[in-house]
């Protein structure tokens, strides 16, 4: 999901090139069609909508799940929650309804740094006390949290998150 955002493509692109299947699921708020490299397969719809949702998985045989997709940035956050809870929260909880329904075994959800807030020392890990500072935090903590909690009654889910703190670089060679 959201494999026509940044870090989406790339991922996709590496997928592809692995030959390893892929399929895009995207509703291009922010991403672009074009980002979706050439011979992947893409729908076009929202991860808050079940029927785009089961559309993909269903129409392109997924087995596992690497969940992008959703709305960035905690300053806007903090002016338009309703919008982010929507997102990111009701989008996880589609997907995974959709994931447990048709037994889907993996899950690597992008989460973020914002689960930290701002912390009391230099150094933080996996273990450290969620403090988000914004609701888009906020979203990835309830995220992660779903994920657990879905993995805990599913036990073949093998699940993980990522807590990006910042992302930069370049896209492949034209």
């Amino acid at each position: 999901t959201g494999g026509a955002g940044y870090i989406g493509s790339h991922i996709a692109l590496a997928f592809r090139d692995a030959g390893t299947p892929v399929v895009v699921l995207d509703d291009l708020s922010t991403g672009y069609r074009e980002y979706v490299p050439e011979g992947v397969p893409f729908v076009e719809g929202s991860v808050a909508d079940p029927a785009a949702v089961a559309h993909a998985m269903d129409e392109h045989g997924v087995a596992g799940v690497v969940h992008l997709a959703g709305l960035k940035y905690a300053g806007v956050s903090v002016e338009q929650p309703l919008a982010f809870y929507r997102q990111n929260v009701t989008g996880m909880q589609v997907l995974l309804e959709a994931v447990a329904e048709r037994g889907i075994e993996r899950f690597l959800l992008s989460s973020s740094s914002s689960w930290y807030g701002t912390p009391d020392s230099e150094l933080v890990d996996e273990d450290a006390v969620p403090r988000p500072e914004s609701p888009y935090g906020q979203t990835k903590v309830v995220s992660e949290w779903l994920l657990r909690d879905v993995a805990r009654v599913h036990p073949r889910l093998r699940q993980t998150s990522l807590r990006y703190f910042n992302v930069c670089g370049s896209g492949p060679p034209a």
